[in-house]
C-alpha cells in the first residue's frame, strides 16, 4: 500500500462483527486456564498478552502501525519520548561508553546524557552534525550516535545518509529522532539509520492530548529496548496508545498542511519589522536547504524559528498582541503555537550553552497549525506591528 493508505489502515484488520474503530482494552492483567499456553505467551513463542506493563492490544496496534509507516521490523511504545530514548540508549550501550550526540539536540536529550548517563560513566561527545568531518572524528570508539531529522528549535537538517555511512563504516549504531518530520516526510531507516525515535505526543498524536514515545527498528534492537523499558517501568498505557493511533490515521493529511503553513509563515515573516532572522530549512539562504530539499522532498513540517529584535520584552509584547496564536511549551497540534526556548525546551542549558547553539534571548519557535495561512500571517503581522 501507499503511505497514505498505510496511515489509515495499518495496525488494525477488523473482522466481521467487530467494531470498525479499535476498542480501548483497559486491562492490566489477562486470564489463562492453561499453564503451557501462559508460558508460551509470556516467553514470546505465541502471540498474546499477559500483563499490561509488558504489552496490550492498543499498544501493539500502535506499534504495528508506526512500524508499517517507518518500514521497520518492529516497534516499541513507551510512556514518553524520553522513556523510549532512555531504553534505546541502554539497549545499544548497556555498559558505559562514548555517546556521540548532535550539539543542537533537544535540550532534555542533552540533559539526560550530560546529567544522568554521564554520572553512570557514559562519555558524551557533542558535535556539529552539519560538519561531517567532525562527525567522523567523534565516531572513533563510540558506542552509538544520536541525531535528529530536523533540529529543535532552529530546524537545521543534517545529511542523514552521509552520517549513516560514517556510522556503518565505524560499526556505530545510529539513532535518529524523527519527531519533527514524522514518517510521512522522512523514513530514516531507508537512509541507513539503525533505529528511529518519536515523541508520539507531537505529530503522530497530533492533537496535544497525550504523552507517548516510540522506537522503530530491527526486531533485535526493539526487543532489547522493550526489556529495558519494562524493567524500568516506562510502559505506555492503553488509552494513550488508542489516542495516538487515532491521530496517526490523519497524519498524512495533517503533515501536508503543516508543511504548507510553516513555509508560508516563515516566508512571510522574513523581512518584517523587528524580525532579525528566520530559521526554516527550505528558505533561500538556509544552511540546510540543499540537504533538506533532497531528504524532505514533500516538505519539512510545521516547525521553524525566528529571532526577534529586542529580546524577551519584545517576545512578551508580541505574545500579548496575538489574537489567534497562543504560547504553549509543546508543539505539533492542530493549533498554531509559539514557544520561547530560553524557558521551555532549552531551559536546562546555561545562557552560554544556548547562545553557542544560536538560541538567543529573541529566539521564538513556531509550530504552524492547520488554520488558514492568511489568518495566521495576518495575526503575526499585527502582533509584530505593535499598537496602531
Amino acid at each position: 500500500m501507499k503511505l497514505d493508505s498505510r496511515a489509515v489502515h495499518a495496525g488494525r484488520e477488523p473482522r466481521a462483527g467487530e467494531p470498525l474503530p479499535p476498542p480501548i482494552v483497559q486491562a492490566s492483567v489477562y486470564v489463562y486456564e492453561d499453564l503451557d499456553e501462559y508460558d508460551a505467551v509470556a516467553s514470546g513463542r505465541k502471540p498474546g498478552h499477559v500483563y499490561g506493563r509488558y504489552s496490550g492490544e492498543n499498544v501493539a496496534a500502535l506499534e504495528a502501525a508506526v512500524a508499517a509507516l517507518e518500514g521497520s521490523e518492529g516497534a516499541m511504545g513507551a510512556a514518553s519520548g524520553m522513556s523510549a530514548l532512555f531504553a534505546t540508549v541502554l539497549a545499544c550501550a548497556p555498559r558505559p561508553g562514548p555517546v556521540v550526540v548532535a550539539a543542537d539536540a533537544y535540550g532534555t536529550t542533552l540533559s539526560l546524557l550530560n546529567q544522568d548517563l554521564a554520572g553512570l560513566g557514559y562519555q558524551v561527545r557533542e558535535v556539529d552534525v552539519l560538519d561531517l568531518e567532525a562527525v567522523g572524528g567523534q565516531l572513533k570508539g563510540a558506542a552509538l550516535m544520536l541525531c535528529e531529522t530536523i533540529s529543535n528549535p532552529l530546524c537545521r537538517v543534517c545529511d542523514q545518509e552521509a552520517i549513516a555511512r560514517l556510522c556503518r563504516d565505524g560499526g556505530v549504531p545510529l539513532l535518529v529522532d524523527n519527531t519533527f518530520a514524522s514518517p510521512i516526510l522522512c523514513r530514516p531507516l531507508e537512509l541507513g539509520a539503525t533505529g528511529v525515535l518519536h515523541s508520539v505526543s507531537k505529530y503522530i498524536g497530533g492533537h496535544s492530548d497525550l504523552i507517548a514515545g516510540l522506537l522503530a527498528g530491527p526486531r533485535d534492537l526493539v526487543e532489547r529496548a522493550r526489556g529495558v523499558m519494562t524493567r524500568t517501568g516506562g510502559s505506555l498505557g492503553p488509552f494513550e496508545a488508542w489516542l495516538a493511533l487515532r491521530g496517526l490515521r490523519t497524519l498524512h493529511l495533517r503533515m501536508a498542511r503543516h508543511s504548507e503553513n510553516g513555509l508560508r509563515l516563515a516566508t512571510g515573516l522574513a523581512g518584517l519589522k523587528g524580525v532579525a532572522a528566520v530559521h526554516h530549512p527550505l528558505l533561500p539562504g538556509s544552511p540546510s536547504r540543499a540537504v533538506a530539499s533532497r531528504l524532505l522532498p514533500d516538505g519539512s513540517g510545521g516547525m521553524f524559528a525566528f529571532d526577534l529584535e529586542g529580546g524577551r520584552p519584545a517576545v512578551q509584547a508580541m505574545l500579548s498582541r496575538f489574537r489567534l496564536v497562543r504560547f504553549a511549551a509543546s508543539l505539533a497540534g492542530v493549533e498554531t503555537t509559539i514557544s520561547y526556548p530560553e524557558i521551555t525546551s532549552h531551559r536546562s542549558l546555561s545562557a552560554e550553552q544556548r547562545l553557542a547553539l544560536g538560541v538567543t534571548l529573541g529566539t521564538v519557535r513556531v509550530s504552524a497549525g492547520l488554520e488558514h495561512p492568511d489568518d495566521l500571517l495576518e495575526d503575526f503581522r499585527q502582533a509584530l506591528a505593535g499598537p496602531a
